[in-house]
């Protein structure tokens, strides 16, 4: 059993997105992204994985393979690792989501990071 609490991985970013792990095993890895105001997450996908984002704070606007959609703080969005992803902050603040990829895939995704 582990407890994680989330404003110990909220970070200001010093550029864009500030990346913050919470856990990763083989199956799966969790993590928070902090994006600052006006930046965007450029589009990417997740090859065999399944995606889980939630916003914890701020207002994001999702772009999965050309269709958009709005996420507000407590709602969660689910994307096929096939998909395109791009996650653009729209709010006034930084925007955090939690997210969860299933399974791992690269071991590239699984750490902290700062861009």
């Amino acid at each position: 059993m582990n407890k994680f609490i989330f404003n110990d991985y909220f970070h200001e970013p010093q550029g864009k997105i500030a990346k913050r792990m919470l856990f990763k095993s083989d199956n799966v890895i969790a993590f928070v992204l902090n994006i600052a105001k006006g930046e965007i997450l450029p589009g990417h996908t997740h090859l065999e994985s399944t995606l889980f984002l939630q916003v914890m704070e701020g207002n994001a606007k999702v772009v999965t393979d050309g269709n958009e959609t709005s996420l507000q703080v407590g709602e969660l969005m689910q994307v096929d690792g096939q998909e395109s992803l791009q996650v653009i902050n729209i709010g006034e603040d930084v925007l955090r989501l939690y997210v969860t990829i299933s399974p791992m895939g690269s071991e590239a995704f699984a750490t902290d990071a700062n861009v």
